[in-house]
């Protein structure tokens, strides 16, 4: 499958699709652990985020997709760090590292379908989005698989997991830093 695949800049496009590649990845990294009826919810939005993601595209952030034949497999979305006001986060669970002290390029977006793992597309994507610059991220600590790929590809933990609001309450969010360019050959 991954030959096959192309990793490129979404179009607008190719918004509504990549917005339900990302909530099927929800659904499918996360139907266990958040409420059905808050996955519904994203589901429901789409049409109303269609247009605060066609934005994205040509802004200082870089959206990629994986397009196989027409349909995607994954999306990625990197750029300038977001500030409080746009995560809704106080800026407690960055304690561990100042604003000054993260990376300039944040990942904020990186899902893959269930049936794309383990091919190196969510690599591709990474590299599409971010290469070998120093990043920061967030990921769900209770998503093993998503922690094991960060760190593969250069991300450590900074700090404690924070504990999560909301339908997401329970869980908890690590912060992820790759301070050095990284070349990619991760063992």
């Amino acid at each position: 499958m991954p030959e096959s695949v192309t990793v490129r800049p979404a179009a607008p496009g190719d918004v509504e699709a990549l917005l339900r590649v990302k909530a099927r990845s929800w659904r499918e990294a996360y139907g266990a652990l958040l409420p059905s009826a808050y996955l519904d919810a994203i589901e429901d939005r789409i049409p109303e985020d269609v247009p605060v993601w066609t934005a994205l595209i040509g802004s200082d952030r870089d959206l990629w997709v994986a397009d196989d034949g027409g349909r995607l497999l994954g999306v990625a979305l990197a750029g300038p760090p977001r500030s409080a006001a746009e995560t809704g986060r106080t800026g407690a669970d960055d304690a561990a590292a100042s604003p000054a002290d993260l990376p300039d390029v944040e990942l904020m977006v990186l899902y893959v379908l269930a049936e794309a793992y383990g091919t190196g597309l969510g690599a591709r994507l990474l590299d599409a989005v971010v290469g070998d610059r120093p990043a920061v991220l967030r990921v769900l600590a209770e998503n093993p698989r998503a922690v094991a790929f960060y760190a593969k590809h250069g991300f450590a933990a900074v700090g404690a997991p924070e504990p999560m609001t909301g339908p997401w309450a329970g869980l908890h969010e690590q912060l992820m830093v790759r301070r050095l360019p990284h070349d990619g050959n991760a063992a």
